[in-house]
């Protein structure tokens, strides 16, 4: 019975072999215009995708040896090269290649910008009694041509409030935060933006996403896929992955505490299913107009995996410092592939400290420690030992900014320790020093969180720092320094 099976198959095999000799030997030859339209279609296709920024050399060189074979007359030859050609620009375009010509010229305007402003952000206007035209003129008195955290997003941010999942709008709600309110929804951002831009065309509008943190109950901007407190825990960051005695409970709790506050978890970067919730709301604000993405802490987790390790070169360390820099160019790839747009791409200089190579972003942040903000002083050493290290990066902006966060943070000192005449001075001396280091300085216009304990509000009311409120009353401080020419 057995040897009749093998006879069988024996049988089959040699039927297939002949079909498929016969079909090879017998085949229909193209014709030469029939190649000869496939040569077009393939010239018109690789012509397209070079433009695009397409690496299409490999389905080039098919080509050649397609022309070749043609010249000959070998036809199915010439088809046979054509199908590789073919095969070839399908496999290039998932590998996209930005223009160098494209890079440098974004980046030059990048590093000639004069006037830069944190503003967070421009959608809460409603919060503050104030009208999307009033966020426009702030913008334009002071020639502004890059806005910094222009939208920010902390919690679940979706197209339109009514997305979101009740439970987050029942958060959202106990800690009195009016979603619709505060603007805080893409429909509307895609709306400021507009405005804005209509008005200043030339601006550089730069928006925010944290690395740091993903919240118990999440919400992916783009497929609206909702993930649950037990789908969310499952890409929080756990050391025993890479084989370290610390828990992911030890040090879920403890960044906690530090970093990112309750409701939440420290996310893996290396995780892909936070990847993709990353690049979502990157994308996301790119698709609702926003020129550069500045990522908050995006190699936070390599630093903190070296320093639990003591070893910069942990595989752990090195995999995490990968996938960061992966980030950046998935999201310089997407601007470009989708709107032929080059966008910029920003985070923390401090990966400067880590033994790898540099990745391709844009633009750095530093700020004043908040020692510093309260002395009235900079620490020349420290910031050119900063600009030492930003040396090893490929034309990049420096932008400096009073950052927040925490209830020591350099905005904390800027606002609560200092009276308002002192913030001027303060913010007088930063300019100069900054000019002269060649960093860009982002004006403190509005946004910043000035801590859960803040005696002096804004308005008497918000813990969120604005120039123009009569507590603090900078407005006229900033204008003077946006019109000095250094």
């Amino acid at each position: 019975m057995e040897r009749k099976i093998w006879i069988g198959i024996g049988i089959l095999a040699a039927v297939l072999l002949i079909l498929s000799l016969f079909i090879f030997l017998y085949r229909p030859t193209p014709t030469r215009e029939q190649l000869l339209k496939k040569f077009e279609e393939f010239e018109g296709k690789s012509q397209e995708m070079k433009e695009m920024g397409y690496n299409v050399t490999e389905a080039e060189g098919f080509a050649r040896r397609a022309w070749q074979a043609f010249n000959r007359k070998d036809y199915i030859q010439a088809e046979e090269f054509l199908r590789k050609a073919f095969e070839s620009l399908e496999k290039a375009r998932k590998i996209l290649v930005i223009p160098e010509e494209v890079k440098e010229a974004s980046r030059e305007k990048l590093r000639n910008i004069r006037v830069a402003v944190v503003y967070e952000s421009v959608t809460d206007y409603r919060a503050f009694n104030r009208s999307l035209n009033d966020v426009v003129q702030h913008l334009k008195s002071v020639n502004a041509d890059f806005v910094f955290r222009g939208f920010w997003v902390w919690g679940p941010c979706a197209e339109r409030c009514s997305d979101l999942p009740e439970e987050v709008l029942n958060i959202y709600e106990e800690r009195g935060f009016d979603c619709e309110r505060q603007g805080y929804y893409y429909a509307h951002l895609r709306d400021v933006i507009s405005s804005i831009k209509g008005e200043m065309p030339d601006i550089i509008f730069c928006s925010g996403i944290p690395a740091q943190r993903i919240n118990f109950i999440e919400i992916d901007p783009i497929t609206n896929k909702i993930y649950e407190k037990d789908e969310v825990e499952k890409m929080a960051l756990d050391p025993s992955k890479w084989g370290m005695t610390t828990s992911k409970e030890e040090l879920q709790r403890r960044l906690q505490n530090t970093m990112i506050g309750t409701g939440g978890y420290f996310p893996d970067i290396t995780n892909p299913e936070f990847q993709k919730l990353l690049l979502d709301r990157a994308k996301k604000q790119i698709d609702a107009g926003a020129d550069a993405i500045w990522i908050d802490m995006l190699f936070s987790q390599a630093r903190i995996l070296a320093k639990l390790t003591n070893d910069p070169y942990h595989p752990a360390v090195r995999e995490s410092y990968e996938a960061s820099s992966k980030i950046i160019d998935k999201i310089h790839r997407y601007g470009y592939e989708k709107y032929r747009r080059y966008i910029y791409v920003g985070t923390w200089w401090t990966f400067l400290e880590l033994p790898y190579p540099t990745p391709d972003v844009d633009f750095i942040t530093v700020s004043p420690l908040p020692e510093e903000v309260e002395r009235m002083s900079l620490n020349d050493s420290r910031w050119e030992d900063i600009i030492k290290k930003a040396k090893n990066l490929k034309s990049v902006t420096i932008l400096a900014f009073i950052d927040w966060g925490t209830e020591h943070s350099p905005m904390v000192v800027f606002s609560q320790k200092l009276e308002p005449e002192k913030q001027k001075e303060f913010l007088v001396k930063a300019n100069q020093f900054f000019a002269s280091k060649g960093i860009v300085f982002a004006y403190p216009l509005h946004g910043g969180f000035m801590g859960k304990s803040a005696k002096k509000l804004s308005f008497n009311k918000w813990n969120i720092y604005d120039s123009l409120a009569p507590e603090f009353q900078i407005f006229e401080t900033v204008k003077e320094l946006s019109s000095i020419r250094y």
